[in-house]
């Protein structure tokens, strides 16, 4: 089966009060933008524009992909999808919306994917859900077998693409998804959001005095502590595969108050710190690490944590008296009293009863914790917007 990929360009942009696709995004339009990063991921793409009368742009001339126009005007996505579905060859046809520019091209062929190898008799759409458990269909795979449902969608005036999805005939994809998969450009507060978070992506792509929002983007963190020997770390270490069976990229800050040594006499790396190289860093194939020598000088946790980039979320082990949200470990028989700054404390962990004001999970089941990790991510990264 062959697979293409359509964006979508025939909105109003009523809110915007101009055309989306045309907004400077970076080095480019917005258009351009979206087309870029998807070009490594699908042979074919597609426009999906306005009839010529309404809009009169030549949308292929400048963009250099194929423009379909609306045969019906005035009807919303479900108008694009119906005049898609009918001037594209491809088998299956990936949708995305010309202002979201911040959705995982990869996940698209991901869905593509598995429509492709689902019963081809009864399974039409492959689509995520955001995390209200809304249907995504602005960044859905469509077999061609849903032009007929379509068509009597709009026999019917119902323009709702979700009327569309049935539970025997759609795929669920699950996974974590960073809030940004959902987010969409509807207005020019929502378009200033868009560009805070490409200038922290691509400094280069704006003027030097562009001023990046405080905050726009930031990254989730969040500490774990107790007292010594508690056992954060042997938590954490059944934590982590279950984080990353959501797609989380996870660092980690761990504090040791007692002081550390990664090197090991006679080593290169050894040698040349011993010989006064204030920095270290050692480099192969698989991993880097970076030493830096601070005789008497501990490195504030904000230090730390800007040097961290490219991660979906941050645990710090340690920083008990650290006034970040925090989730506090206990242990019966040892550590049943909490320790250290309570004020920012979340959750608790615990393998005994234990009241507390907020969540208690059991020290022995990690994975109870996984939803309420994956909610605290997503309130962090802040903006989710619908985009239907």
């Amino acid at each position: 089966m062959t697979k293409a990929l359509v964006i979508l360009c025939g909105g109003l942009s009523t809110r915007m009060g101009c055309d989306k696709a045309f907004l400077p995004f970076g080095t480019s339009s917005l258009l351009h933008y979206q087309i870029t990063r998807f070009r490594p991921y699908f042979e074919k793409i597609y426009l999906s524009v306005p009839a010529h009368a309404e809009r009169p742009v030549d949308y292929s001339g400048r963009f250099g992909c194929p423009a379909v126009e609306d045969v019906c005007s005035n009807l919303g996505p479900i108008g694009g999808l119906y005049s898609c579905m009918q001037a594209i060859p491809e088998d299956i046809l990936f949708f995305t919306s010309v202002d979201a520019p911040f959705t995982d091209p990869a996940l698209a062929v991901t869905l593509c994917t598995r429509l492709e190898h689902a019963d081809s008799a009864r399974i039409r759409t492959c689509t995520i859900q955001n995390p209200s458990g809304q249907i995504q269909p602005l960044f859905t795979a469509y077999s061609k077998a849903c032009l007929p449902a379509i068509s009597q969608l709009i026999r019917q005036e119902n323009y709702r693409l979700r009327s569309l999805f049935q539970e025997e005939n759609t795929i669920l994809h699950d996974g974590f998804f960073p809030t940004e998969q959902f987010f969409n450009m509807n207005d020019p507060t929502s378009y200033y959001y868009a560009l805070q978070k490409l200038a922290q992506e691509r400094p280069a792509a704006f003027p030097p005095d562009f001023s990046v929002k405080a905050g726009a983007g930031k990254i989730p963190v969040l500490s774990f502590t107790a007292k010594s020997g508690t056992g954060k770390t042997t938590y954490l270490e059944k934590l982590l595969p279950l984080l990353r069976q959501h797609n989380l990229r996870v660092a980690v800050v761990k504090h040791d108050a007692h002081g550390f040594e990664i090197d090991k006499p006679g080593k290169d790396s050894y040698r040349l710190t011993r010989a006064g190289a204030e920095h270290m860093i050692l480099t192969s194939e698989n991993q880097t690490a970076a030493i830096f020598t601070h005789p008497g000088l501990d490195p504030d946790l904000d230090t730390l944590l800007g040097r961290i980039e490219n991660v979906d979320f941050i645990i710090t082990e340690g920083y008990k008296l650290g006034d970040r949200p925090k989730i506090h470990l206990l242990r019966k028989g040892y550590n049943e009293t909490p320790v250290g700054n309570l004020k920012h404390v979340i959750a608790y962990v615990a393998d005994f009863p234990f009241q507390a004001d907020v969540p208690v999970f059991d020290l022995n089941r990690p994975q109870q914790l996984i939803p309420f990790l994956l909610e605290y991510i997503r309130h962090t990264r802040g903006i989710v917007s619908d985009s239907e």
